[in-house]
C-alpha cells in the first residue's frame, strides 16, 4: 500500500533531500514551501501564517496521512557565525523565527490530526536541533529558544494526541551537510568543520518510518564528532 507524507520545507535542504528520498521509494509525497519544489505535489503555502496552514488543510481535505514531516526551519541572520548580534537582531525576526520553527509545527499537528488518525501506523517526525539539548544552547537566542520548546512540544504532542495513535518523533542534529551549510563551510562563513551527512538524516528517517506500529522512538540525537 502506497504511503502518503506531507514534507514541510521541501524546496531546498533537509526537506528537499527528505521528500526526494521517500518519492524514490515509492510514496505519495505532498511538499510544501513558499518556494516551488519539483517533488511530488507541490503546495504552496507560508506555514508562518494562519492561511498557510489553512491552505494545506484544504489541499488535504479528509483524506488519510500517513506521515507528517516537519523539515522547515529558519534562524537569524547571521546566526552561527561571528556576524551574529543578539542585541541588534529586530524584533520581527525573532517572531519569524519562533513561528516557522514551533508554531507553525504545533498548529499543523492540530490542523493534521484527523487526517493522520485515518492512516494504520501515522506518524510526525520534526527536526530540531542539538541547540535545543541541556547545557548545548549556543549564542542564537531566537533559534535556540525555538528549539528546546520543539522539543517539549514533541513530548506534550506525543501525549495529547496518543488516543489517535499517532506517534511523534524529534531528531536533533548538529549540523547538517545541506548544500547551503557546505557553502557557508567552503565560503568561510563557517569555520572548518565536517557536517553531519545528509545520508545519516535519510538512515534516521527511514529507521522512524520502518518502525512497527506498536513503536515510536521519541528522540533521536545526532553529534558530530568533528564540529570545529
Amino acid at each position: 500500500m502506497q504511503r502518503s507524507y506531507l514534507v514541510v520545507g521541501a524546496s531546498k535542504g533537509i526537506g528537499a533531500a527528505v521528500a526526494t528520498h521517500l518519492d524514490a521509494q515509492g510514496a505519495q509525497i505532498l511538499s510544501v514551501s513558499r518556494t516551488p519544489s519539483p517533488i511530488g505535489d507541490w503546495i504552496e503555502a507560508d506555514v508562518s501564517t494562519d492561511a498557510g496552514i489553512d491552505a494545506i488543510a484544504a489541499r488535504l481535505g479528509d483524506g488519510p496521512l500517513d506521515g507528517l514531516l516537519y523539515m522547515g526551519g529558519i534562524w537569524e541572520d547571521g546566526a552561527f557565525t561571528d556576524d551574529y548580534d543578539f542585541l541588534s537582531r529586530p524584533r520581527s525576526e525573532t517572531r519569524a523565527v519562533i513561528a516557522v520553527n514551533l508554531t507553525a509545527p504545533i498548529l499543523l499537528s492540530q490542523v493534521l490530526a484527523a487526517n493522520l488518525a485515518q492512516a494504520p501506523d501515522p506518524r510526525i517526525v520534526m527536526i530540531g536541533s542539538t541547540s535545543g539539548l541541556d547545557r548545548f544552547a549556543p549564542v542564537e537566542v531566537a533559534n535556540t529558544a525555538s528549539k528546546f520548546g520543539l522539543r517539549g512540544a514533541a513530548q506534550a504532542l506525543a501525549t495529547s494526541l496518543r488516543p489517535q495513535k499517532i506517534g511523534v518523533t524529534l531528531i536533533n542534529p548538529g549540523n547538517v551537510g545541506t548544500p547551503e551549510v557546505m557553502d557557508d563551510i567552503a565560503t568561510g562563513a563557517f569555520g572548518p568543520q565536517d557536517p553531519i551527512p545528509m545520508a545519516d538524516i535519510l538512515h534516521s528517517i527511514d529507521y522512524v518510518l520502518g518502525c512497527s506500529a506498536l513503536t515510536t522512538p521519541e528522540e533521536i540525537n545526532l553529534f558530530q564528532r568533528n564540529p570545529g
